[in-house]
């Protein structure tokens, strides 16, 4: 474990979780290299993301800590555009404190 004064513990990480059911391949692609160009995704946010594969959905997450919610609300919308160039349909948004 890293006690680091530095570090926030991962507890306090939020999360906005994008579920992309159907999207193939190269689409998710597209829409990573979108996101890693747009300014809106800068550090102190975090893209996570897990590649769709046979049978499993893409998966996009925001993460940010608590003090940078409304900028991760203004990502989230960011987000949402760029999904919809790509005519991504999104089947479900988790936001922080919801039950998985």
């Amino acid at each position: 474990m890293n006690d680091s004064p530095n570090q926030k513990p991962e507890q306090d990480v939020l999360g906005i979780q994008f579920t992309l059911q159907d999207m193939d391949g190269l689409t998710f692609t597209r829409v990573i290299r979108d996101i890693m160009q747009d300014q809106a995704f800068a550090v102190p946010l975090q893209v996570r993301v897990m590649e769709p594969r046979p049978g499993v959905d893409g998966q996009v997450t925001l993460a940010f800590l608590p003090p940078d919610r409304e900028r991760a609300s203004k990502a989230v919308q960011r987000l949402k555009t760029i999904l919809l160039r790509y005519g991504a349909q999104v089947d479900h948004i988790r936001m922080p404190g919801e039950a998985g």
